[in-house]
C-alpha cells in the first residue's frame, strides 16, 4: 500500500494488475466485491473440462483458485466482524503452512459448495461492511503488527479475488490454445 502526502489514505495498489484501491468510493468499493459474484459464477461455469486442470504445474487451476479466493474472503469477513465489534484486536499471522493445508483439501470439494461458499463470503463481507455505521470503516484490527482499517480490508479482499479472477482468465486461454 501506498499513501501520498501526510493525511492521505494508504490504498491497495498492485502493478500486476493494475488494482488501485482509490478508485473506488465507499458504494462502489462493496458494489465491486458484488460484482465478483457474477464473475466469479460465469468463469466456473464455463471452465468447462478444465476446471480442474492446472494451466502449468506450478500455476492452480479455475477451481483451486476459486477455493482459495473463497478462504481469503471469509478470512476478511472474520477481520471485518472483529474489527467493527472489538477495540483494536489483535489477530497473528496467517502462515503459509495454513494456506497450504486449505489447498490440500481442494480436491475433495465439489463445484456447487465451492461457488456456494465464494457467493457466500462475498455476499457476507459487503453486508456486514455496508450495515455498518457512518464513520466505523476506520475502525481496525493488527494483524502480524500491522493495522488494517475496514477500508483497507475490503480492498484487499476486493483486489485479492480480483487479481485471481485474472489469473483464471490467462490460465483458461492457455489451457484451450
Amino acid at each position: 500500500m501506498t499513501a501520498t502526502g501526510p493525511a492521505a489514505r494508504a490504498h491497495e495498489r498492485c502493478s500486476q494488475c493494475g488494482f488501485d484501491g482509490s478508485r473506488y468510493d465507499d458504494p462502489e468499493l462493496l458494489a465491486a466485491i458484488r460484482a465478483l459474484i457474477p464473475r466469479w459464477q460465469e468463469l466456473l461455469t464455463s471452465a468447462g473440462p478444465e476446471l480442474h486442470d492446472r494451466p502449468q504445474p506450478e500455476v492452480w487451476s479455475a477451481f483451486e483458485y476459486a477455493a482459495h479466493s473463497r478462504d481469503i474472503t471469509a478470512l476478511h469477513v472474520l477481520g471485518v466482524v472483529a474489527a467493527l465489534q472489538e477495540d483494536e484486536p489483535v489477530v497473528g499471522d496467517i502462515g503459509d503452512d495454513v494456506i497450504q493445508s486449505a489447498a490440500d483439501a481442494y480436491a475433495d470439494e465439489h463445484l456447487p459448495d465451492v461457488q456456494a461458499g465464494l457467493t457466500a463470503e462475498l455476499t457476507g463481507l459487503a453486508d456486514r461492511a455496508g450495515a455498518a455505521a457512518p464513520g466505523a470503516w476506520s475502525r481496525g484490527l493488527v494483524i502480524s503488527g500491522t493495522r488494517m482499517d475496514v477500508r483497507a480490508l475490503l480492498e484487499h479482499a476486493l483486489h485479492d479475488s480480483t487479481h485471481h479472477v485474472a489469473d483464471v482468465e490467462r490460465g483458461l486461454v492457455q489451457l484451450r490454445s
